[in-house]
């Protein structure tokens, strides 16, 4: 079917043009020649006059409040953009996090809707989809992706408002609430990690025996430790702009002999395989990182971490931050103060600790490296020979 109907409207001091194209209605508003000469329109269809009309309004509106409306412009390429653009000097833990959100839950479900067309309903449906089977974590960051992407849209002009601005994500599954091993389970962790064919057996050591973060372990450098004087300093972490958590995160922690000597052992070996690969070795100083001197990320960790707990004898559900859990516990058990636990694990205040530690702690009334060489022996003793 040919054009046949044609009608010219005023819209605002745009005059558009509507007449029938194919099985619907196309409208049309000129707004005069460009610099080279070329003829630029605004182009809208739809199946009846009414509909169109209604497109050409709300283009003209767009177009007085200087937003670029792009018609074809989807979520996917919004958040692709967003991803590309909006996440400069982030940690690369969090690009993949983020990039893994957009994936999995955003683009499968809702990218190929236009942006302009997206609403409240989209949103709250898709996070609700999510809630049902993953972590209120994970809702809330899928949230925050698409708010931000959103955002930098509305930046460069090409959406009016963002509707997922307007929506409360809600609550997701609760997660597995995060345990502490017993000092026998400690001990057993800490005499399998020592094995040297565990290229983090060191990392474990010297987690449960510190209680750093993960995100802390994974950006420790030699420069930050000191063998001989048996002492590490954690000045960064794998975050933004590689700060840590809080300004009481930075801080110098005795190491207990123990730790110490998993970390000769773990240096020597690094060396030999710095040795091996040659040119190939990438020179960041980690203390932990793979065979090429490459960084790892929270998931290569938390994998190996798993093949070490399980061949411990304690199974695969244990995660890397349950090793600062542990520290957390054993300190209290051998009835060190909460201030002095505060110190260790870097918190700004005992009310952090507190909460979320507080199925670890025991009202009690003494230092980390001293209780930890107390607990697991100082040399050829095997952990936790000695009673509690």
């Amino acid at each position: 079917m040919g054009k046949g109907y044609m009608a010219k409207i005023l819209i605002g001091r745009y005059e558009a043009t509507i007449y029938r194209e194919g099985d619907g209605y196309t409208g049309a508003i000129s707004l005069g020649f460009g610099p080279d000469g070329v003829r630029k329109r605004i182009k809208r269809k739809a199946r009846t006059k009414r509909e169109v009309k209604d497109k050409l309004i709300e283009a003209v509106g767009d177009l007085e409040k200087g937003i670029k409306t792009e018609t074809n412009h989807t979520v996917a390429q919004c958040v692709n953009d967003f991803l590309t653009y909006g996440l400069k000097g982030k940690s690369d833990n969090t690009l993949k996090v983020y990039t893994s959100i957009a994936k999995n839950h955003i683009i499968p479900r809702i990218g190929r809707v236009r942006l302009k067309d997206l609403n409240v309903d989209h949103v709250e449906k898709l996070l609700q989809v999510i809630a049902e089977t993953k972590s209120t974590e994970t809702v809330r960051r899928t949230h925050n992706l698409l708010v931000r992407s959103i955002r930098m849209a509305e930046r460069r002009d090409r959406v009016g408002r963002n509707v997922a601005a307007l929506v409360d994500p809600p609550e997701g599954v609760a997660g597995r609430p995060s345990s502490s091993l017993s000092l026998d389970q400690a001990a057993k962790l800490v005499v399998v990690a020592q094995d040297p064919k565990w290229r983090l057996g060191a990392y474990v050591v010297l987690s449960l025996m510190s209680g750093i973060r993960t995100e802390e372990a994974r950006m420790l450098r030699w420069t930050d430790v000191d063998l001989e004087k048996a002492v590490v300093y954690v000045l960064r972490a794998d975050r933004h702009r590689g700060d840590t958590k809080t300004k009481k995160s930075r801080r110098g922690l005795s190491l207990p002999q123990v730790a110490v000597a998993v970390l000769a052992a773990h240096k020597a070996q690094q060396a030999g395989e710095r040795l091996a690969v040659g040119e190939l070795w990438q020179e960041n100083d980690l203390l932990f990182c793979h065979r090429d001197g490459a960084a790892l990320d929270a998931h290569q960790v938390r994998a190996e971490f798993r093949k070490i707990t399980r061949a411990a004898g304690l199974g695969d559900r244990w995660v890397p931050r349950e090793l600062r859990h542990t520290f957390v516990s054993l300190l209290s058990d051998q009835n060190v103060p909460v201030e002095r636990i505060a110190d260790l694990v870097g918190h700004a205040n005992t009310r952090t600790t507190e909460t979320v530690y507080r199925h670890r702690l025991r009202p009690v009334i003494t230092g980390g490296a001293e209780v930890m060489d107390t607990i697991f022996g100082t040399g050829s003793e095997t952990p936790g020979s000695k009673s509690a």
